[in-house]
């Protein structure tokens, strides 16, 4: 009896394993914190952050915001994993720190990304929680299907 219920959740583990692993990150496509941000910035290319309180991100150009940005220095991917590791470092008003980021498919349309820094920040308490997931230091970004970087 309990060499079945083992094995039955282990083929409940290995399926969704599998079917985690269908979903992928889409590498060539920008995405942002903000789905509505995707329309605004082809409507009027980069002012869009002077309207909009979003981050974009590119694997090419990095985490962009109005006063943020973080340079992925070294992006890293595992053949059969649609796990992302990041080497990065960012800077804001008055700040420069290296981070650590993981990128993962959270949904068809939608990647998260966990930071080390900002989840340092959070179970440290001086950083609210950014995202909708209880773990710290996750942000949800949202495809943008028809841009594949900032308009400039």
């Amino acid at each position: 009896m309990i060499k079945a219920i083992a094995s039955m959740v282990l083929l409940g583990l290995l399926t969704v394993s599998v079917g985690a692993q269908e979903l992928s990150v889409d590498k060539s496509k920008l995405y942002v914190t903000d789905p509505a941000a995707c329309q605004k910035l082809q409507d009027v290319g980069v002012d869009a952050f002077n309207d909009t309180d979003f981050l974009a991100m590119s694997l090419t150009d990095g985490i962009q915001g109005m006063e943020f940005h973080c340079n992925f220095m070294d992006v890293k991917g595992q053949k059969g994993s649609s796990f992302l590791f990041v080497s990065a470092v960012c800077e804001a008003p008055g700040e420069v720190y290296p981070d650590t980021l993981s990128i993962s498919p959270y949904d068809e349309t939608t990647v998260q990304v966990v930071s080390s820094y900002d989840a340092m920040m959070v179970s440290s308490g001086n950083l609210e929680p950014p995202g909708p997931t209880t773990n710290p230091g996750v942000t949800l970004y949202h495809r943008c299907d028809n841009l594949s970087e900032l308009p400039r």
